[in-house]
């Protein structure tokens, strides 16, 4: 009867889980770990959810990197080791990344990034303003060159 109950109430706190946000099967079951509940429930109740459709790491996957590049643009490389970091292989991590809104080049989404955050920095003398800007879209995880070539374009494009 205990094992019936441990199911339960496993199912009970992953579907509210679930409820706030969607999240990776590794992450479930991390989660479900985590508050004490045997391995052979956990692996039962996600098993029960991937079939109810409620787990699928693929749409996660696709969802979350779709969502990360439209609310706050980052490269594709570091949106690949978050997905990784979700406990997603990766290979699929890679290709969620590679394959959310292709229609954004790395250095669109540099500029997505960018434009957001000048005008914080709109007082400030224009060196400032370009360490500033540089250190983050490193901190996005684009590339030196291209974070270079996107600030010397936005923020001298400001100034002119």
């Amino acid at each position: 009867m205990k094992k019936a109950r441990d199911e339960d109430w496993a199912w009970g706190y992953l579907t509210r889980l679930l409820s706030f946000r969607p999240r990776s099967e590794a992450e479930l079951r991390g989660r479900l770990a985590a508050k004490g509940c045997p391995l052979e429930v956990v692996e039962r109740v996600l098993a029960k959810a991937r079939e109810a459709g409620l787990v699928d790491d693929k749409l996660f996957a696709r969802l979350y990197a779709e969502d990360r590049l439209l609310s706050r643009p980052r490269s594709r490389r570091l949106l690949a080791q978050e997905l990784r970091a979700k406990g997603l292989p990766e290979e699929l991590a890679a290709r969620a990344a590679a394959g959310a809104l292709p229609e954004l080049s790395e250095r669109e989404l540099a500029e997505r990034a960018l434009s957001r955050r000048l005008p914080l920095w709109q007082g400030l003398p224009a060196e400032k303003r370009k360490r500033r800007a540089y250190g983050f879209l490193l901190r996005r995880g684009f590339s030196p060159s291209l974070a270079r070539e996107v600030v010397e374009e936005l923020v001298e494009g400001e100034g002119a």
